[in-house]
């Protein structure tokens, strides 16, 4: 059994971090359309990162809100 403090605690992180991910990625919309060369490799090896992020923490908060729906 899980304790329920840590799985609060750890859905509120992973729900944060999602969030801010989104953000992010809504914020770098116009660097993808406008740089070019380094500049817009530089920006989509960022999103990749932001994506691991976005991955990572979409799978905690489904796991934790699937696990509430049981």
């Amino acid at each position: 059994m899980s304790d329920p403090d840590f799985v609060s605690s750890r859905s509120t992180q992973a729900r944060a971090n999602l969030v801010a991910a989104l953000r992010e990625c809504g914020e770098l919309a116009d660097a993808v359309a406008s740089f070019e060369g380094s500049d817009l490799i530089e920006v989509l090896n960022h999103l990749d990162s932001l994506r691991f992020v976005m991955a990572e923490s979409g799978q905690i908060l489904a796991g934790v809100v699937r696990g509430f729906d049981e």
